[in-house]
């Protein structure tokens, strides 16, 4: 335990319970889901997007507590192993320059960085947002869809990978993912999977797993 730690300590992301930035009980609420596919590429995510793991991004990104990207990659990471995913790298959803220096951090970007250790992949910052876009709360999925039309490109003077391990925090309806792949397939690479902490619960479609069917509509 550090000194800060001893002044100010940790409270746990899911429940609030002092002690822990992330308790053995909320951990272990945190239920593995079915890889499903987001228009044939396949989707992983840690879990559902409730309890305490909704709790727990929610505090990760608007309180905020980027150091809790540590503790919630691990069951991201056991995820993305049973998977079995032949990726290359991994490469995450950036965020517009206005809102990172309002937020301080990139939520997709340091939990990237905590899975790649455990995983033995490096990690390739080539995505950025281009345009500055509306929250995607609260929008349906043509608005969302078209909120995110050519919100990113491929910066890099170098091309982008095949296989890339593309991560954000939570798929609502897969506009966000589908518009960084499409940004990354324009500049000449593709994506092996979509890697999230939660998948949105609600949805009709979350079920299907064959090829070719969105698990995020």
């Amino acid at each position: 335990m550090s000194f800060l730690d001893l002044i100010f300590p940790p409270r746990c992301g899911g429940c609030g319970r002092d002690g822990v930035a992330w308790c053995e009980r909320c951990a272990a609420s945190v239920q593995p889901v079915p890889v499903t596919t987001l228009n044939g590429t396949p989707l992983v995510a840690a879990g559902r997007f409730d309890g305490p793991l909704q709790a727990a991004i929610h505090s990760y990104k608007y309180r905020p507590r980027p150091a809790l990207a540590s503790v919630l990659a691990e069951p991201l990471r056991r995820a993305v192993a049973a998977a079995n995913l032949d990726l290359a790298a991994l490469t995450y959803i950036p965020l517009h320059s206005l809102r990172r220096r309002e937020r301080g951090f990139n939520q997709a970007e340091r939990l990237a960085a905590a899975l790649a250790g455990p995983l033995g992949l490096p990690v390739i910052g080539g995505l950025s947002r281009v345009r500055p876009t509306p929250t995607q709360v609260g929008l349906s999925q043509p608005e969302r869809q078209a909120n995110m039309v050519a919100a990113f490109a491929w910066t890099p003077s170098t091309p982008p990978p095949d296989r890339l391990g593309l991560v954000d925090d939570v798929c609502t309806t897969g506009a966000t993912l589908e518009a960084g792949a499409d940004a990354v397939a324009r500049a000449g690479g593709s994506i092996g999977a979509f890697v999230v902490l939660a998948r949105a619960q609600t949805l009709p479609a979350l079920a299907v797993t064959s090829p070719g069917q969105s698990a995020c509509p």
